[in-house]
């Protein structure tokens, strides 16, 4: 028959799987729309990076040349005769006190297109003299607040300060007057304001810039130091302290994505204007989502088809795991019921694939482990029932020895000292007396203990006078109220199972009195269809029965074993302030011990 089911054609699993991925194949799609999306956006990313760092670069040339040549022409003014003299003119009309408004200087450097005027101080900085262009009369004089107390020997922008007002925002660029190879004072020359935002601010979305690029410079104190492009009058106003600034003023010129000044996402590209006097950062920046905007047409295609084919690949998907998973998830809830102890679960073979093979297997293991299963119980009934039998056997020679030695040999004390009774004299009379009641009192104790371990009642008198006795005693003992009705089918059971059913009643009662605090014990018997039905019930504390604590002693756990081997079983019912409810079914039948 084995030879046979060999023979048979199998579909393998392995086809099943090769089927499976092939139909995943069309995830491929998904993938590779996916990978396209990204890489043609990291593409236009990088494009516009070096756009706007080639502009960057542009303008930062044409900022540092600008500088430059106006450093240069500053420091050629400066180094002229004319100055000089113009110099020694001012400083002698400090002197003599004469009001610098009285005269206006004809210089050369004022025809320059660059300069709105100019200032002489002294080599303190202190400002001895200025004059403005575009005035007929000296002005009041602008405000120096830069420090010169560090001697300056070469050319050098004086930057603009947070104190200026909006009127007093000026852009220096200052040179040392050498007098004998010393300097004598400082030309100081005002730059016509705007004339940096005349390349700052081109726009003209054909150089890379788009409709929301902008490139602008920011001073070491973080306020912008050119127009911004969305924000009026923003030189010394508007705060930047983005990453991009922080990382140029410290030396680092690079490319982000960052959020800008106006709290949008933007890209950006950075580094630091290299000018003596100037600390400036530039930057070319675009917002992100025009940067971006030529990708969402491709973004929202792959978008679509990802959602159609995904609908397709779930469907076919299903379809096929389903086929292919439905006996794995069967021999899944199978194993499970094995778990749990249910060993004759077995699953029907409906294939004759690998899966058909598993489940063969599985229900060979499940037939091996209940084969197991139940040669253990029997093997573990046998055990404990020796254990218990052999527990019996020991009370029962204790018992014995108890009663037929100690016992005898008190007894026999005690006749003793009676019969010393009349012989002695009436001093130590009194003592003997004392002793006999000691004697006596011990009798009773091996008694009780001799009872106790193996009740005479019980193979005298039987099971029902026993348990009766039980009762008797526990009320005396504790004062709890017993009440016991029904009657025993003694002659239906073997004298084991007596004897095992006195000792679950002993060990209830054992409980009851020691843990239940409970005043009223109630007991009923009965025999119900070949079943002899206990029922213990008290008014005590009751406990959690899923507690460790309930579990920790062996009274609860001696009672179920020893229903158990009378192949009955007992449950156990209780909760905190509710009592308790011991119900024990025996079947009465020709196997009972």
């Amino acid at each position: 028959m084995k030879n046979k089911r060999l023979l048979v054609k199998r579909t393998l699993l392995a086809e099943k799987m090769i089927l499976y991925f092939l139909t995943l194949g069309i995830g491929s799609i998904v993938l590779t729309g996916i990978f396209s999306f990204f890489t043609a956006r990291n593409a236009i990313l990088d494009r516009t990076y070096d756009q706007l760092t080639s502009i960057r670069l542009t303008r930062q040339a044409q900022i540092e040349r600008f500088f430059a040549d106006r450093l240069s022409e500053t420091a050629y003014y400066a180094s002229t005769e004319e100055t000089k003299q113009l110099l020694g003119k001012v400083k002698l009309a400090a002197n003599h006190q004469k009001t610098k408004t009285q005269s206006i200087y004809r210089v050369s450097f004022l025809s320059s297109a660059y300069y709105s005027g100019f200032m002489l101080l002294d080599k303190e900085g202190r400002n001895l003299y200025q004059q403005i262009t575009n005035q007929s009369n000296i002005t009041d004089q602008i405000p120096i607040r830069h420090s010169f107390h560090d001697i300056q020997p070469q050319a050098f922008i004086v930057d603009y300060t947070q104190e200026e007002t909006e009127n007093e925002k000026q852009l220096l660029s200052a040179a040392p007057i050498y007098n004998d190879n010393r300097i004598a004072g400082y030309l100081v020359l005002i730059l016509k304001p705007g004339k940096i935002n005349d390349f700052m601010l081109e726009v003209n979305p054909a150089n890379g810039l788009g409709n929301t690029g902008e490139t602008y410079l920011v001073g070491p104190d973080f306020l912008m130091r050119s127009q911004s492009r969305f924000i009026e009058k923003s030189i010394m106003k508007t705060y930047v302290k983005t990453r991009p600034v922080t990382e140029a003023l410290n030396n680092r010129a690079g490319t982000a994505q960052v959020t800008d000044y106006r709290g949008l996402k933007v890209l950006s590209s950075y580094g630091l204007v290299k000018t003596a006097g100037l600390n400036w950062v530039i930057l070319a920046e675009i917002d992100y989502e025009e940067a971006t905007a030529s990708i969402y047409g491709i973004r929202n295609n792959i978008m679509l088809l990802t959602v159609f084919t995904g609908i397709a690949f779930f469907i076919l998907t299903y379809a096929i795991s389903r086929k292919i998973t439905k006996p794995l998830i069967r021999l899944k809830d199978a194993a499970i019921e094995l778990g749990e102890g249910r060993l004759d679960t077995l699953v029907g073979i409906e294939s004759n694939d690998e899966i058909g093979e598993l489940t063969e297997a599985f229900n060979s293991m499940a037939v091996s482990l209940r084969e197991k299963d139940e040669a253990l119980k029997a093997e573990r009934i046998n055990r404990l029932k020796s254990a218990i039998d052999g527990q019996d056997m020991e009370r029962q020679r204790l018992s014995r020895e108890l009663h037929d030695g100690i016992g005898q040999n008190l007894i026999a004390i005690r006749l003793r000292l009676g019969a010393l009774e009349n012989d002695i004299p009436d001093k130590l009379n009194q003592k003997i007396q004392s002793v006999i009641t000691l004697t006596d009192s011990l009798i009773d104790e091996v008694r009780a203990i001799s009872n106790a371990l193996m009740p005479p009642a019980l193979a005298e008198f039987g099971l029902t006078t026993a348990i009766r006795n039980l009762c008797s005693n526990l009320t005396e003992t504790t004062g709890i109220t017993t009440e016991f009705t029904g009657e025993i089918p003694g002659q239906k059971l073997g004298r084991k199972a007596r004897l095992y059913i006195f000792r679950i009643f002993q060990e209830t009662f054992n409980n009851v009195a020691k843990h239940s605090e409970a005043t009223h014990l109630k007991i009923e018997t009965k025999t119900d269809a070949h079943i002899f039905i206990i029922t213990i019930t008290d008014n005590g504390k009751g406990f959690n029965v899923e507690s460790p604590c309930a579990s920790g002693g062996h009274g609860l756990g001696n009672m179920v074993e020893r229903a158990n081997l009378l192949k009955g079983q007992a449950t156990i019912q209780s909760s905190p302030g509710s009592g308790t409810l011991i119900r024990i079914e025996i079947p009465l039948n020709k196997s009972i011990l």
